[in-house]
């Protein structure tokens, strides 16, 4: 009987490695993804993942001891990923109630946007900060993205016209077809930039509001213990300069 219950427990210690073995592989492969947000996450065209956000997961996935891959999809398919937990990290969104119910948000916000208005060069349209007063036929947004409480309180009043990337309501902007394009500056600017369309678009101010981008997480148990692990691998990141440094030397503004 003694030898049996031996057995048994040696078994059951095997059994227990095996499992701790298989749960410590699985939860170390992590997939992150996102769309392309210039300076926070990127492809260069060498296939090199780049930005703000991609560097600080490689840093946490490092110090836990994780291996990390990134794969860039349209936005709307990377939210669906991460919500359907096939993918464990969201790479920038900004958080809202609808998000929160989705996502796992990481305690603290890795990068502040500002949401503004741009305009045609040469146009003497204007924006007073009043959303009630902004013409929604006239008015393109980018599919996907929130614009502050204000805003999303009367997008469905509004009624804007939605552009499914940055890239085309930058062009719809250009051809005439909105007078307005609401959008933030990190992304319009290095867009504009790129499409070589800078000295024919402006910002307007008053800003619209700014927003705060995340890392977020699926909502099943491992995400939770990683989005745990990893918020206090990045409170070590920041309290250390070395987060400060990152954003920096990429031009992203962090938040206080």
């Amino acid at each position: 009987m003694l030898r049996q219950k031996t057995i048994c427990s040696f078994s059951f210690a095997i059994f227990a490695l095996f499992a701790l073995l298989a749960g410590s592989v699985q939860a170390g492969q992590i997939l992150a993804v996102g769309t392309e947000f210039a300076n926070v996450f990127e492809r260069t065209p060498n296939g090199e993942f780049t930005g703000l956000g991609a560097d600080i997961i490689r840093v946490l996935a490092r110090q836990n001891g994780d291996e990390v891959k990134f794969e860039i999809y349209p936005w709307a398919r990377a939210q669906w990923m991460v919500e359907h937990e096939q993918a464990q990290i969201l790479i920038g969104p900004y958080k809202t109630a609808e998000r929160e119910a989705k996502y796992g948000f990481a305690k603290r916000a890795f990068y502040r946007d500002i949401m503004a208005l741009y305009i045609r060069k040469g146009s003497d349209l204007s924006w007073d900060g009043n959303y009630a007063s902004l013409p929604g036929p006239k008015l393109g947004v980018i599919n996907g993205w929130v614009y502050g409480p204000q805003f999303e309180s009367l997008r469905a009043t509004i009624k804007p016209v939605i552009a499914n990337t940055l890239t085309n309501g930058l062009n719809m902007l250009l051809a005439k077809r909105v007078d307005f394009l609401a959008t933030n500056m990190r992304n319009t600017e290095a867009t504009m930039k790129t499409l070589g369309i800078s000295n024919e678009l402006q910002m307007i101010e008053p800003f619209m509001d700014m927003q705060d981008g995340y890392l977020a997480y699926c909502k099943n148990t491992a995400c939770e213990q990683l989005r745990l692990r990893y918020d206090e691998w990045y409170e070590q990141l920041r309290d250390g300069g070395a987060l400060q440094l990152m954003a920096r030397r990429l031009g992203v503004r962090l938040p206080p």
